[in-house]
């Protein structure tokens, strides 16, 4: 019976998210708010979202002033991380919500006597959402720079975001400092890189381009691919540079992959230079990434050329798929 009405009153606010009907809607959603399930409470939270009803503002924070108050009706810190996301969405100012979510750490059982924290997302989502609040810069940035070395990956990699949106003379420095002092994840390094080259520091693409000497592969692979995604014509011969090295082939082809984002022309000269000088180990992947990239049209008449030219039956393949009218 009691699951029954769980289901109940998820399928009503799930129907309610597919065909919105602003006469029943109110009602229902603050009785979902006020919920005893978190299932119920995040549920309610994303139609709130996603309808953009910022009426629900007042509601939404003191919910999540509840469960932040109340861990355990909120295990997995679901509703909490709804909520921070709705109020986001929102583009809420007042801080107040997204610095409590960023403090917030709760631990549960994951299996047996081992308990984990939950609340990581949590924290990212809230160390995202303050960028856009009415809060000194300054002090921002410190609450954030805390959070580089955070335990949850997911933390460490939005506040390296946040950082860089905040767009300070700092930001640039921070975000070096942390990629040199490395993490365990190699993907808050490449955040980082990114972070700091989507800032345009002056120096940031050589800085990038000095991690191509990191001793792990990881590393490597997070830097080139920060230097393939820059429209700067400083940073593609550093890759060039970089690929007449003894690379493995798992190397070799995560940087073609990555190259089919470039918004940098010469990008697309080079993946047919892959086609050509590679046609059996990497030409398939990156007549990929070239039918991806948005120099398709302009190549498809040279990688036609290739193909034909050496008549394999994984080049043809490839090209058929990706390339096809």
């Amino acid at each position: 019976m009691k699951n029954d009405r769980f289901k109940a009153k998820l399928t009503a606010l799930e129907q309610l998210r597919k065909a919105f009907d602003s006469t029943t809607a109110p009602a229902l959603l603050r009785k979902g708010l006020a919920d005893p399930s978190n299932f119920i409470v995040a549920k309610a939270a994303q139609v709130i979202g996603e309808a953009y009803l910022t009426e629900f503002v007042p509601e939404l924070m003191a919910t999540f002033s509840r469960l932040l108050d109340d861990c355990d009706a909120d295990p997995g810190c679901r509703g909490k991380e709804a909520i921070a996301r709705a109020l986001k969405d929102f583009e809420h100012r007042d801080p107040e919500i997204f610095l409590r979510g960023l403090e917030h750490i709760q631990f549960e059982p994951v299996f047996r006597m081992l308990r984990a924290d939950t609340a990581g997302a949590l924290r990212g989502v809230c160390a995202h959402a303050l960028v856009a609040c009415d809060i000194d810069s300054a002090v921002l940035l410190e609450r954030l720079t805390d959070h580089l070395v955070d335990s949850d990956k997911a933390v460490r990699l939005e506040c390296a975001r946040a950082i860089a949106q905040l767009g300070r003379p700092e930001s640039g420095i921070l975000l070096r400092l942390k990629a040199l002092s490395g993490d365990e994840e190699a993907e808050v390094t490449g955040q980082c890189l990114l972070s700091l080259l989507d800032l345009a520091a002056p120096g940031a693409v050589a800085f990038t381009a000095r991690f191509l000497d990191a001793p792990q592969e990881d590393v490597q692979f997070e830097a080139a691919s920060a230097l393939a995604l820059q429209h700067s014509a400083e940073a593609l011969p550093y890759l060039e540079t970089f690929w007449r090295r003894e690379l493995s082939l798992d190397l070799r082809r995560a940087i073609v992959i990555a190259l089919g984002g470039s918004p940098n022309p010469k990008a697309a000269a080079f993946l047919l230079g892959v086609v050509e000088d590679y046609p059996r180990d990497l030409g398939a992947t990156a007549l990929e990434s070239l039918a991806t990239s948005r120099f398709a049209s302009d190549v498809r008449e040279r990688a036609a050329t290739i193909v034909q030219k050496y008549d394999l039956a994984v080049l043809s393949e490839a090209f058929d798929a990706h390339f096809a009218s």
